[in-house]
C-alpha cells in the first residue's frame, strides 16, 4: 500500500467546502466533536524496544455501527436528544477503535464497518493511525485512502481514489456513504453527476440519515441548476418524508434562501405552489418558511416577494407573538425605500419592540430605518426654482415647430431628488446582508 500524505493542518471536510450546497461532511456530523484524540492518532513505534502493547480483540465494529446507524436513524426521524447520545456514542468508539488490535481489521466485514463509521461521524485522526500501522485494514485501498483523504477535506486526492468506484457494486451500507462523499466531491464541476450519486446513496439506503442527507443537498444541487420542478419535487419529498428530521431547521433555512433566489413566488401561481409544498408542514413550520423567504429576499433587493412573504406570516403568527413582531420588521423593511410607503414604514419601525427582536433582526430593524429615513428627509428638501425658459431663437427656420419650455423642462441635481434619494437607499439597503452576517445571533 502507498504511503498515505500527511494531512493539511487547516483543512476542513471537504463537503464543507461547498456551503451552498451541503451543511455538514458526513451523513451524521457529531456536533462539538473532540478536535484531537491524541492517543488514537499518535505515530506507534516500530522498534522493538519500544513495542506497543497489544491492542483491544473484544470490540465488535459491525455491532457498534449497526448500533450507531441505528440511533442516527432516529435522529432522521426528529429525535433532538439523539445528538447527545451521538456525540457521546462517538466519543466512545473513537476511543475503542483507536484502541483495536490490527487484526481486528483483519475481518472484510470489521474493515467495512471501520470506513463506514468514519464516513459516517468519526474523528479522521484516528483513522490515519489505524491506517499507519500494520497490517492494514483488509480492504480496498482506494476505499480506504480515499475515504480519509475526504474527511481531511483534500478534495482532488480524493477524487482520484474514490472517482471511479462504483457504489452500486459495494454493499449497501458502505455504498451509499461513499456515493454521499463522490456527491460532494463532484457537486462544483459536475452537479448533474453530483445529482445522479445522491440518487444512488438514497436508493442504497432508504429511510436512514443517509437517504435524508443525500435528499437535502439534492434539493440544493436543483436549487443551484435552477431547475424549478426537480427542486419542488424533492423539497415536497423531504418535507413528507424528514420534515421531523433534527437538521429539518437548517434545510429549512437554506431551502428558503434558494426559494427567493429562484423567486418562485413571482409566479401567477407561485403562492398556490408554495401552500401545496409546505402542506405537509405544521403551521409553526410554515410561519418559519415564510419569515425566512422574507428576510432571504430583502438581502437580495427582492422587495415584492419580501412585502409577499412577510404579509403571509403575518396572517400565520399569533397576535402580539415575536413571529408577528418579526414579520412586521420584514414588511416595514421591505417598504422603507419605496417612495409611496416610506412614511408607513418608518412609523411601524418606530412602534417595534426591538427588546422582542433577537441581534440580527435588530440590525435589519436598525438598516431599514435609516433608509426610511433618507427617503424623507430627501422629499423634505425643498426643491430649486425651475430654470427660465431660454428665449426662442431669432434664426430658427419660420417652418420648425417652437419649442415649449415647460414640456421639456432641464432636470438638474435638485429635481431629481427622489431618484438620488432612492439610490442612497438602495446603498443602505446594500448594507443590510453585511449586518445580518456580523450580528450575533
Amino acid at each position: 500500500m502507498a504511503p498515505i500524505p500527511e494531512p493539511v493542518p487547516t483543512a476542513a471536510p471537504a463537503a464543507q467546502a461547498a456551503a451552498e450546497l451541503a451543511d455538514d461532511a458526513h451523513p451524521a456530523p457529531a456536533p462539538d466533536q473532540p478536535a484531537t484524540h491524541a492517543d488514537a492518532s499518535a505515530p506507534h513505534a516500530t522498534s522493538a524496544e519500544a513495542a506497543p502493547p497489544a491492542g483491544r480483540t473484544d470490540i465488535y465494529p459491525v455491532t457498534l455501527v449497526r448500533r450507531l446507524q441505528r440511533l442516527q436513524d432516529l435522529i432522521a426521524a426528529g429525535s433532538t436528544a439523539g445528538i447527545a447520545q451521538q456525540r457521546a456514542m462517538i466519543t466512545e468508539m473513537d476511543a475503542a477503535f483507536g484502541d483495536a488490535d490490527t487484526s481486528v481489521w483483519q475481518d472484510p466485514a470489521n474493515a467495512r464497518a471501520l470506513v463506514m463509521y468514519f464516513l459516517g461521524g468519526g474523528n479522521p485522526a484516528v483513522l490515519r493511525g489505524i491506517i499507519q500501522r500494520e497490517p492494514k485494514p483488509n480492504i480496498d485501498e482506494k476505499l480506504l485512502t480515499g475515504s480519509l483523504l475526504y474527511l481531511e477535506g483534500r478534495e482532488e486526492p480524493a477524487l482520484r481514489q474514490l472517482g471511479e468506484i462504483d457504489a452500486r457494486k459495494l454493499p449497501n451500507g458502505i455504498g451509499g456513504q461513499i456515493a454521499l462523499a463522490q456527491a460532494a466531491l463532484t457537486v462544483r464541476s459536475d452537479p448533474a453527476k453530483a445529482s445522479r450519486l445522491l440518487e444512488v446513496a438514497r436508493l442504497l439506503m432508504p429511510g436512514t440519515l443517509v437517504d435524508e442527507a443525500a435528499l437535502r443537498r439534492a434539493v440544493l444541487v436543483a436549487a443551484q441548476a435552477g431547475d424549478l420542478d426537480q427542486f419542488e419535487r424533492l423539497s415536497g419529498q423531504y418535507f413528507s418524508r424528514f420534515r421531523h428530521s433534527a437538521y429539518a431547521g437548517n434545510f429549512r433555512q437554506r431551502f428558503a434562501a434558494a426559494l427567493s433566489r429562484m423567486n418562485v413566488l413571482a409566479t401567477p401561481d407561485g403562492l398556490a405552489r408554495l401552500d401545496a409544498l409546505l402542506a405537509p408542514l405544521d403551521e409553526e413550520a410554515r410561519r418559519e418558511v415564510f419569515l425566512l423567504v422574507s428576510r432571504s429576499a430583502i438581502v437580495e433587493g427582492k422587495t415584492a416577494l419580501a412585502t409577499t412573504a412577510a404579509e403571509r406570516a403575518m396572517v400565520l403568527a399569533p397576535a402580539a407573538s415575536r413571529d408577528a413582531e418579526r414579520a412586521r420588521v420584514y414588511l416595514s423593511a421591505a417598504q422603507a425605500a419605496t417612495p409611496d410607503r416610506y412614511q408607513a414604514a418608518e412609523a411601524a419601525l418606530k412602534a417595534i419592540d426591538r427588546a422582542r427582536l433577537d441581534p440580527s433582526d435588530q440590525a435589519l430593524l436598525e438598516a431599514a430605518s435609516r433608509t426610511a429615513e433618507l427617503i424623507r428627509r430627501a422629499d423634505e428638501a425643498p426643491s430649486p426654482a425651475p430654470s427660465p425658459a431660454p428665449a426662442p431663437s431669432t434664426t430658427a427656420a419660420p417652418s420648425a415647430p417652437a419649442v415649449v419650455a415647460s414640456a421639456q423642462p432641464v432636470r438638474t441635481a435638485g429635481n431629481e431628488k427622489p431618484s438620488a434619494a432612492l439610490a442612497k437607499a438602495q446603498a443602505k439597503l446594500g448594507e443590510i446582508d453585511t449586518l445580518l452576517k456580523d450580528a450575533p445571533r
